[in-house]
């Protein structure tokens, strides 16, 4: 083979087999890659390169959130901070729930239904001040608390260590002043702004309640024997003419009830029927037969046909009998409304219980605690204004990135 100016014979010899030299265009010196301009590998390339700087600015937004979510992660008291927290917060629903059964007579079966709802949602919102107050006093105590614990002086110096932890629940709850006169400027800006942080703390703990958890406000009334329960969750519809659950529904009833547990008492039924192939739970009609038949026949229903929607949903045997002699009692008794037979009084109490929800005190108490001993009450606020940021800049993140793609 020889070589002439740099050029081999061999594309001679190609040259003159094809009848001269090839064009440009021919497919031997055709480009290898598609993305040429005019071709559709070309457009795309092109709407990459225009969206390449709104790629960057959502991925440094988030890498920016990501470093400041990593300045929230809590810190070797967290333990003891989401404990104080968790047990706040259950006393506070066992008390708001204890109130709900001996006073207020309200149950998850109360109409309007909004009243549950309300009085529910305000027993998170105190829950979560009252574990932000729980996890503040646990910090500043815990340092005093582990020194009494080395020297075994628990018991000598539990009242400095309460003292300690009062100390700061009163500095923070100081400038709550709702009703005081006479106050300066200065003072009147400081309670505005502890007022505003009680609300970020309520607002914290709404929003994890109901996102994070996935419970519902209303769960924290007791249960009424004759409508949806406090542990409620996933329901089957029933047919239209009150017959029992099929064969098929008694299968998903007993499956949902073995994880769920019982829609009124919240049992799972663990250590009753052991033996295989026996049902745990039966189909309740919510709501009830008797109550669904007396809603029927109300006037303003039977001209127009309608009927009110059933629904299974798995309870266990005890409950399913205390729910049969209640309304079996009301019914003989010519009982002018049966959906309040299972509410008031008759409700279930399920204060003692544990539920997922109760960690929601907790969480707040982690995120919104300082750590910054020396002053612990402007080291909370000021990381209180860090989360809100931070939510807020996520949302901002999120809208880019929705408007960026609808854009597209």
């Amino acid at each position: 083979m020889t070589v002439r100016n740099g050029t081999s014979s061999v594309g001679c010899v190609g040259a003159s087999i094809g009848g001269g030299p090839r064009s440009p265009t021919s497919p031997l010196h055709a480009p290898s890659s598609p993305d040429v301009i005019g071709t559709p590998g070309a457009s795309r390339l092109s709407r990459k390169q225009d969206n390449l700087p709104v790629v960057q600015s959502i991925q440094s937004t988030f890498n920016d959130l990501r470093l400041r979510a990593k300045d929230l992660l809590p810190d070797d008291n967290a333990l003891p901070t989401f404990l104080a927290g968790t047990l706040a917060f259950y006393a506070t629903a066992f008390s708001s729930q204890l109130v709900q059964h001996r006073l207020l007579r309200v149950s998850t079966g109360t109409r309007p239904a909004i009243i549950p709802t309300a009085v529910g949602a305000a027993t998170v919102a105190l829950g979560s001040w009252a574990g932000h107050l729980a996890g503040i006093g646990t910090l500043a105590c815990w340092g005093a608390a582990k020194d009494a614990w080395r020297e075994s002086r628990v018991v000598q110096d539990a009242p400095k260590v309460g003292g300690i932890a009062m100390q700061s629940v009163r500095e923070m709850t100081r400038p709550m002043k709702a009703f005081a006169d006479g106050l300066s400027r200065g003072e009147k800006r400081e309670r505005r702004e502890a007022w505003l942080h009680a609300a970020r703390i309520c607002l914290l703990g709404l929003l994890t309640y109901k996102t994070v958890f996935r419970s519902h406000f209303s769960s924290l009334a007791p249960s009424s024997y004759t409508a949806r329960g406090s542990f409620a969750r996933i329901g089957i519809p029933a047919p239209p003419n009150f017959n029992y659950a099929t064969k098929a529904q008694r299968a998903k009833i007993e499956q949902i009830g073995r994880w769920w547990g019982c829609h009124t008492c919240g049992s799972r039924m663990v250590f009753s029927n052991l033996a295989k192939n026996v049902p745990k739970f039966h189909g309740d009609h919510i709501p009830p037969v008797a109550v669904a038949k007396q809603i029927n026949r109300r006037w303003y229903r039977r001209p127009f046909g309608w009927e009110v929607a059933q629904k299974f949903y798995p309870q266990c045997r005890n409950c399913s009998n205390k729910q049969g002699g209640l309304l079996s009692k009301a019914v003989n008794a010519g009982h002018g409304n049966l959906h309040m037979v299972g509410g008031g009084e008759e409700s279930y109490f399920h204060g003692r219980r544990l539920r997922i929800g109760h960690l929601t005190g907790g969480v707040v108490a982690v995120l919104t605690v300082g750590s910054d001993s020396s002053d612990l009450v402007e080291a909370s606020r000021a990381r209180v204004r860090s989360v809100q940021e931070w939510v807020q800049d996520l949302g901002k993140a999120m809208k880019e990135r929705v408007e960026s793609l609808w854009r597209k």
